[in-house]
């Protein structure tokens, strides 16, 4: 039996502000998963925290990480990010304005559906920055593991 919240198993999409409690408590509790960065296949880049049905948890050290430049497109897909340590520069593109720009500090996040699409980078200023993210995928043919469903897992994420 499997005493999961129903979410957890994939029966129904967790709202975006769900997703972004998960993000905050993941991020709080960085002390318990950091070391696991420093570790071979950790070192500067993303680990895999949790996954399961269509729900994905990461961690990202963006010191090693290629410059974000891209924009990101969530089609098919929820999530959250959080801020463990140091901070990020997140712009969201805005159709016919300016994109809208925030810095994202140590313990803030920020949520996001389908629709958006956004851009983020490590504020250089801040020190070596640490995130969390979280996604859950909203097509049914994402959670059959249609990874062309799900963009964000083209960037060689798990």
């Amino acid at each position: 039996m499997d005493i999961r919240p129903a979410a957890l198993r994939g029966e129904r999409t967790l709202e975006p502000e769900e997703l972004l409690e998960i993000a905050y408590d993941v991020g709080r509790d960085y002390h318990r998963w950091r070391p696991r960065l420093a570790e071979p296949d950790g070192e500067g880049s993303w680990l895999p925290l949790y996954r399961a049905d269509v729900l994905g948890v990461w961690a990202l050290g963006w010191d090693c990480l290629p410059p974000g430049a891209a924009y990101l497109d969530h089609e098919r897909m929820r999530g959250a990010v959080y801020v463990a340590r140091g901070a990020l520069t997140h712009e969201r593109a805005r159709l016919g304005n300016a994109p809208h720009t925030d810095e994202v500090g140590a313990g803030n996040g920020f949520c996001f559906d389908e629709t958006f699409y956004h851009r983020m980078r490590p504020v250089g200023e801040a020190g070596p920055t640490v995130t969390v993210h979280v996604f859950a995928l909203t097509a049914p043919e994402a959670a059959a593991g249609d990874d062309r469903a799900c963009p964000a897992l083209w960037l060689g994420l798990p």
